[in-house]
Formats: C-alpha cells, sequence, structure tokens
C-alpha cells in the first residue's frame, strides 16, 4: 500500500508498484546524491500490461526491449529530499516498427519532476515566492521552473461582466507592448476585473467596445485619478457613468503646491536655525491642524527648544506677528512677513483638508468658496491647481466628498466614500512582485504571475507525444 497511501501519485489503473532495487532487497534506499545531500530513494516498476500502439493503434501486438529508468523529483519528506525512481519497459510495434513507451501518469510532461511535486510549486507562486527559492525549496532546477510557467501554465482570456462600480489606475510594466499597463479592479468586492498591456486611448477604445452598449450602461461609477486623457476616454466610452475623482490624488496636488510656498519661504528667511527648523519638520505640515498632538513634546535642535505638535504651530504664527511691534529689526520684519505668506498657503491647505474631515452638507458651497478666495488673492502656487479643479474636475471633487457606499470584504464590511485605496494597494503588490523577479521581460509572464498571486484559475499544457496506452484507463 506504499505507492497508495503515501505517494499518492497512481490516479491510474495502470499502476506503478514497488519493487527492490538490483542491488538490495528493499524498494527504499537512503543514500547521499550526486551533490552528497542525503536523499530518499523509492524504486517503482510497471508490470507488463497490455498496451495499445499510439502509432498504428495495434492492440497487444508489440515486443519489448527491456527496462528502462529516469529519476523523478517528488515533494520532500519533512527535510529529506524524496526521488523517484521509476522503471518502465520500452516497446517495439511488430506492424508499424514504431518504438514507443509506457505512459508515466504521475510525471509531468516529460519533466523529471512529479505532478504533486510541480503543483506544490505552483502554490508557493500564490505568496509571492522568487522563482530561484520555490526551485530551493522543492529541488528542482530554476531553468525547470522557468520552462514550467513558461510553457505549461497558461492563463485563461478574462470574460466578465462590468459592475455597477469601476476602479481604473495605471502602474508601469514591460517595454514589449506598453511602458505602463491598465489596471481594472470591482473596489466594492475587492476583485481584479483585468490587466491591459497598454494605456493608449486607441487600445482602452478597442478593449471597452467589445462590451455591448448595455453592458457599458451598467457602470455608474468610475473612480480614477487626475488623468485628463483617461477622463475623456471613460467619459466618450461610458456616458451614463459619473466620474470621481480620488482624494489622495487632489489632496496631494494640493499638497505639492503648499510645500513650494514652504521651500521658498525656507529659502528666503534670515533666520536660518528657523528655516532649517522648517525644513525638517516636513510631516507636520501634511497633518490636519485639529488633530495635532498637544501632548507629547519633542526637541527641536535648531531651535533649542521643546514643542508639541500643536505648539509648534503656534509658535510659528507667533513669529508672524512680530511685524507689528515697535523697533523692530528690518530682517526681523522680513521674516515675519514671510512666514505669514507661508501660513497663508497653510491655511488654504487646511482648508481643503477641512472638507475631507468635517462632513458638510454644503461640500458645493465650501468648495465653490474655497476656490473663489485662491482667485481674488491670485495666489501665485495655488492658482493653476485651482482653475484646472474649476474646469474639469469641480463635478468628480464634489462628487468624491458626497458620495459613500459599502465596501465588502472578507472580514466584514464597512461604509466609506468612494475612493482608488484598493486599486493603489494592488499596484504595490505588483511592484513587489517585480521586485521579488529582478523584473519581467514580457508583459504575458507579469501578467501570468500577478494572476497566480491572485489565485486565479489556470490550466496546464502538455506537449503531444507519443506514448503507449493502457486498455483499461
Amino acid at each position: 500500500m506504499l505507492h497508495s497511501q503515501i505517494l499518492q501519485i497512481n490516479v491510474f489503473s495502470h499502476l506503478f508498484v514497488p519493487a527492490p532495487f538490483m542491488d538490495s532487497s528493499s524498494c527504499i534506499k537512503k543514500i547521499p546524491d550526486s551533490n552528497g545531500v542525503i536523499t530518499l530513494f523509492i524504486h517503482l516498476q510497471s508490470p507488463v500490461a497490455p498496451l495499445v500502439c499510439p502509432h498504428c493503434s495495434s492492440f497487444n501486438h508489440h515486443i519489448s526491449k527491456g527496462l528502462r529508468s529516469i529519476e523523478l523529483k517528488h515533494f520532500s519528506f519533512g527535510s529529506i529530499p524524496v526521488v523517484l525512481v521509476v522503471s518502465y519497459h520500452r516497446y517495439i510495434c511488430k506492424d508499424c516498427s514504431s518504438y514507443f513507451s509506457e505512459n508515466i501518469p504521475f510525471q509531468f510532461d516529460n519533466r523529471k519532476a512529479t505532478v504533486p511535486n510541480v503543483q506544490s510549486a505552483l502554490f508557493e507562486m500564490k505568496e509571492n515566492h522568487s522563482m530561484a527559492s520555490i526551485s530551493r525549496m522543492h529541488d528542482l532546477g530554476k531553468n525547470t521552473i522557468y520552462r514550467i510557467f513558461n510553457e505549461n501554465i497558461h492563463i485563461p482570456d478574462r470574460f466578465y461582466h462590468l459592475s455597477s462600480v469601476i476602479s481604473i489606475d495605471e502602474f508601469k510594466a514591460t517595454s514589449d507592448k506598453g511602458t505602463y499597463a491598465f489596471n481594472i479592479v470591482d473596489p466594492i468586492t475587492g476583485k481584479t476585473l483585468d490587466i491591459i498591456e497598454d494605456r493608449k486611448a486607441s487600445f482602452l477604445r478597442n478593449y471597452f467596445l467589445r462590451f455591448p452598449f448595455h453592458e457599458r450602461k451598467k457602470v455608474k461609477f468610475i473612480i480614477m485619478d487626475l488623468s485628463s486623457s483617461f477622463y475623456c476616454i471613460m467619459h466618450s466610452l461610458f456616458p451614463h457613468a459619473q466620474i470621481i475623482c480620488d482624494r489622495f490624488h487632489y489632496i496631494r496636488l494640493a499638497g505639492q503646491n503648499f510645500i513650494q510656498s514652504r521651500l521658498d519661504a525656507c529659502s528666503f528667511l534670515h533666520d536660518k536655525p528657523l528655516a532649517k527648523s522648517i525644513k525638517r519638520n516636513l510631516r507636520l505640515f501634511y497633518k490636519y491642524k485639529k488633530g495635532l498632538d498637544n501632548d507629547k513634546t519633542w526637541y527641536d535642535f535648531h531651535l533649542r527648544r521643546y514643542f508639541t505638535c500643536a505648539s509648534y504651530i503656534d509658535y510659528l504664527y507667533t513669529l508672524s506677528e512680530r511685524r507689528n511691534k515697535d523697533n523692530c529689526h528690518h530682517n526681523t520684519m522680513f521674516d515675519s512677513l514671510i512666514i505669514m505668506e507661508m501660513l497663508d498657503n497653510y491655511e488654504i491647505y487646511q482648508n481643503l483638508l477641512k472638507l475631507i474631515h468635517e462632513k458638510n452638507e454644503l461640500n458645493s458651497m465650501m468648495i465653490i468658496k474655497w476656490l473663489d478666495y485662491i482667485f481674488d488673492t491670485q495666489n501665485s502656487y495655488y492658482l493653476i491647481t485651482a482653475k484646472n479643479f474649476r474646469k474639469k474636475w469641480f463635478i468628480p471633487l464634489l462628487c468624491s466628498l458626497s458620495y459613500t457606499t459599502i465596501y465588502k470584504r472578507r472580514t466584514g464590511s464597512y461604509k466609506t466614500s468612494f475612493n482608488n485605496g484598493f486599486i493603489e494597494g494592488m499596484n504595490n503588490k505588483i511592484k513587489l512582485i517585480k521586485r521579488n523577479a529582478y523584473g519581467f521581460r514580457y508583459f504575458y509572464n507579469l501578467r501570468k504571475r500577478i494572476f497566480l498571486y491572485l489565485g486565479y484559475s489556470y490550466s496546464f499544457t502538455y506537449k503531444d507525444t507519443k506514448k503507449g496506452i493502457p486498455i483499461f484507463q
């Protein structure tokens, strides 16, 4: 029962049974292999059984040409590698004079590995292990793993129905197709719908136009970043869908405008310790002002004072008011004006954060007020961003603040606003896959590895070989 209960490799009626080695009375050996590693060798041999010639289909009309043996790598028994030494018969047909050999049902595609070992190696790809580490864990050559991945694994084409909410984004892929690939996900259920090889407008139109109009009409919301080209394409392909821009992208754009004003202020300040302190505490300005910590103190080595996050901002406001004092030095007055201008830009950024952190039914009025203030003051740092928001992204920005939905995950469901958080997390996983593999040359292999990591279905493709067919299977 060794071959059926422990190895579990014979799924056909034509069984390979344990047989003793030629120089031993046992079918199991535990000896060093050619590399000096202690390995468990198990000898299996097939009994002579009636076969059908694969060339002329003649039945049981062949002559045995003796036994041949092959060593197949099986999955390890604990820390000990296991090798199956399989002895099989080779025949010559009397009718067509063709040579053929017995079929080994547990051999994977004429390679020196068993099917369970290869399937176990493929399971490791779902854990995002590199192919070199998989080859070491399963005692297979690196080139064997590469060939199995390239030649024997097939990911079927994706056929799916468009959901009511889709999220789109791009990521850097390979240079053989398009430098940037296009990712489509369903953020509600957390499923990747498809990965497209190119982000060009003509390619995207050809891809989405394969869906009939009544199918594209089902899409109600499209979540995306601030890409004008994607906006035009999606608006033409999905005229009934409402486009929503992700909060992170327009907050980051406004934050970059404030960073530029902060750097300009630091370059103009005469008080160099203060300028270095403002440069060092970059992340403090990114936070929402009402959420700043006022309990934990820290020491500023440039100003040589203890602060909390809230008291540091208050200290800057105090410095901006020094210009009102009598007998103020002109350098001090100039620095106060510079800090006052920087804090004015800081307030503009904080007012945008207020729209996100504090829910308000009058979001449209608050956005209009925020934009009007920039246009009235002609703020050079935010003016281009404000024009872009008002011309193209006012409605998508307003929808990102107003609409909410329920996201479903394995651990449960939660209510939140429409966002691109899931697809951004997917892009990070894709970067991790590329980094572990030291990059991919072909997009097909990258796409295949991504879908294997996500647990999507795949199929094996085998080479067409001429093997003897058992009569009873």
